[in-house]
């Protein structure tokens, strides 16, 4: 009975082991799940409180798009004068019309048009979230 008895327990203990080794690789999949949406989450708060103190200095509008340079993509906050230099520069396509891109899907969010217009913290979170679904369909 010993033997049958050592035999049971190392079985258990193993399916044990077995199992927090898998709760292990879950919440480490959570972990860095979580982490990469917060640090998605900062950058476009970050990029937003930019394009709205330059709205607020040079009373224009300004746009949140993904840029992609030659190091990688970047959130920037532009206006039109930037989308006609970007193109010049090659990082946007020359036949793109300026319309387009900031009526489309390429833009964020989008400052008001001038000082009196207010943007709702509402209009920010729509912004936030659909970065967030732009960014898991680039990482799935």
């Amino acid at each position: 009975m010993n033997g049958y008895m050592a035999l049971y327990l190392r079985k258990k203990i193993f399916f044990m082991i077995k199992e927090v080794i898998s709760d292990y690789r879950e919440f480490r999949a959570w972990f860095f799940n979580w982490l990469f949406c917060f640090r998605q989450s900062l950058k476009m708060s970050l990029a937003i409180k930019l394009a709205d103190i330059k709205q607020k200095a040079f009373n224009k509008q300004f746009h949140i798009m993904l840029l992609e340079l030659p190091k990688g993509e970047k959130l920037v906050s532009v206006c039109r004068a930037d989308i006609e230099r970007f193109k010049r520069k090659k990082w946007l396509p020359k036949n793109i019309r300026t319309f387009d891109l900031i009526h489309g899907e390429s833009v964020f969010y989008s400052t008001p048009v001038n000082r009196n217009n207010k943007s709702t913290p509402a209009d920010r979170l729509a912004a936030k979230e659909k970065y967030f679904r732009y960014r898991k369909i680039l990482v799935v």
